[in-house]
């Protein structure tokens, strides 16, 4: 059969022409934005139920009203449960501090190493435990800053000089001090110190977590085979929850305590010690700046600070002497000296465990102590106090 004219005056069965080809490009594209969008909107949803996920099972970690709840809390003296000590403990700092009565007499200022440092330990002390998790330089500012703009700061102060406090910050292989930067610059600005603005790149390592699908199925099982759930309790040990005190201390769950055993802890300090004796100490001009104005701004205001060194396990010590890293220590602790005697203040502990009266069998691995050890330093400072007073 002939072929046809249309209406159109293109011949029916005739291959369209070039042009009209190229005419219906536009409906092929219109066809591949579309299938882009759904793949967006997709991406979309699913991270946004990832994030959700995770502020729904781990709210200690990232949901700032649980963490403002939790810190009021505390500070009306009610202890707080959780599956381990993954928080964001320096917003939980500081709604702790913004929610006190009154300011603390005594207040330290250090690491995960005075985690188990109790109220107890200081008893005829108005005391609490202000440490955050891994901290560097700028938590010495980023935590003062809280008890600062809060009108809680403490008559006195026990600040930890530890040995990687002044690791440049591009130079860390941790990011669990991240959270503390809008505290420091905030102090920063009131010692008229300047601030490197690329922190804000490494600000943005938060956001991993949040994102993390393997976090939220991992938090998701936790939570659906828990025998006991997150939430306010009392002061005593559970099974399965690390206990949040209210002075800023913690208590070891049942299952942590099984696992710290004597020869892990040995094995966790000798691995540790291998990985440090020839990665000495690094020291940043701008934190040892920033911490010396800090002193300066404390003294000044008549706050009584004493300057501490946390002990190490005996296990580790020995096994790094006469390596790179232990005249690395020796190095901070002449810092310390040249800070102490700039400011006139005093400084308690050792990184030598036997100058204290500390033994392996006190910690739990290279570096955190049990209430034991901890009390030694804190009674050192105790009989210090008294003679000044």
């Amino acid at each position: 059969m002939a072929d046809t004219v249309s209406s159109s005056g293109v011949e029916s069965g005739a291959v369209p022409s070039l042009e009209l080809r190229s005419a219906a490009r536009p409906g092929v594209r219109l066809g591949a934005g579309r299938y882009l969008t759904i793949v967006a909107l997709l991406a979309l949803v699913g991270c946004g139920a990832v994030v959700y996920g995770n502020l729904r099972l781990a709210p200690l970690l990232h949901d700032g009203a649980t963490l403002r709840q939790v810190g009021s809390g505390l500070a009306a003296g009610q202890p707080y449960g959780n599956f381990d000590l993954n928080v964001e403990i320096r917003a939980l700092r500081d709604a702790q501090i913004a929610a006190l009565p009154e300011a603390p007499e005594v207040a330290v200022l250090g690491a995960s190493h005075w985690q188990e440092g109790h109220v107890s330990l200081l008893p005829e002390h108005g005391f609490l435990n202000a440490h955050v998790h891994r901290d560097y330089w700028e938590d010495i500012l980023g935590v003062t800053e809280m008890f600062v703009r809060h009108d809680r700061l403490p008559r006195k102060m026990i600040i930890s000089i530890r040995d990687n406090q002044f690791t440049p910050a591009f130079e860390r292989t941790d990011f669990l001090w991240v959270p503390t930067l809008p505290w420091y610059r905030a102090m920063a600005e009131r010692l008229d110190l300047p601030v490197d603005p690329s922190l804000r790149l490494i600000e943005l390592s938060q956001l991993r977590e949040l994102l993390s699908l393997p976090l939220l199925l991992e938090n998701l099982e936790r939570r659906l085979t828990a025998e006991e759930l997150p939430g306010p309790r009392e002061a005593r040990h559970y099974q399965g929850l690390d206990v949040l005190l209210p002075g800023g201390s913690i208590l070891w769950s049942g299952d942590h305590q099984e696992i710290f055993t004597a020869e892990r802890a040995r094995a966790e300090a000798l691995a540790f010690a291998a990985q440090k004796r020839n990665s000495p100490p690094q020291f940043d001009p701008a934190g040892v700046e920033a911490v010396d104005r800090l002193l300066g701004f404390l003294v000044e205001r008549g706050v009584e600070v004493t300057l501490a060194h946390p002990p190490f396990n005996p296990t580790f010590w020995d096994a790094v002497a006469g390596s790179p890293y232990a005249e690395g220590l020796r190095e901070v602790e002449a810092l310390a000296r040249r800070l102490a005697d700039k400011h006139g203040l005093e400084i308690v502990g050792s990184f030598d465990p036997r100058a204290v009266g500390c033994d392996a069998s006190m910690y739990i691995d290279a570096e955190h102590s049990n209430p034991q050890c901890l009390g030694k330093v804190l009674g050192e400072y105790a009989r210090l106090d008294a003679a000044r007073d």
